[in-house]
């Protein structure tokens, strides 16, 4: 059996972080599927799903060590295009993961104690971000 939903979350920008294990705790029991998985993915290309602690040191290290890497200010041959100045986003999403699979046994994410499910959008600007939950199992 396969259930799939979208969820949809307002972001910030520019690093805007949102733990949705809540959100994704409620697909799974509204499923209805005891033994399996749950995919959780990011449907856009300049932002991340991520299993972390969901704690303020560890999202400022991880903004900070992305910035050694892919500098936000750099200059990125996607600005020739000329539509938007996100180049960086794009580069840091590609080093990351859009998606994660979590197991379900028993009706329950089998996350660790300190795990959550985390969204990471790094476009700039305010916008409207869409989450797909895909519950599979039996």
């Amino acid at each position: 059996m396969i259930h799939t939903q979208e969820i949809s979350l307002f972001s910030e920008g520019d690093f805007y972080a949102v733990n949705i294990t809540g959100r994704v705790r409620e697909v799974v029991a509204s499923s209805g599927i005891g033994e399996g998985r749950v995919l959780v993915y990011y449907r856009h290309t300049t932002g991340a799903v991520m299993i972390v602690e969901h704690e303020a040191g560890i999202l400022v290290d991880l903004e900070d060590a992305l910035e050694a890497i892919v500098p936000a200010a750099a200059d990125y041959k996607h600005h020739l295009r000329g539509y938007d100045n996100n180049g960086a986003a794009h580069v840091r999403t590609a080093l990351l993961n859009v998606s994660v699979t979590i197991p379900i046994q028993a009706g329950h994410l089998l996350l660790g104690t300190y795990q959550e499910i985390l969204v990471i959008d790094m476009d700039p600007g305010h916008k409207t971000r869409n989450i797909i939950i895909q519950v599979s199992g039996q």
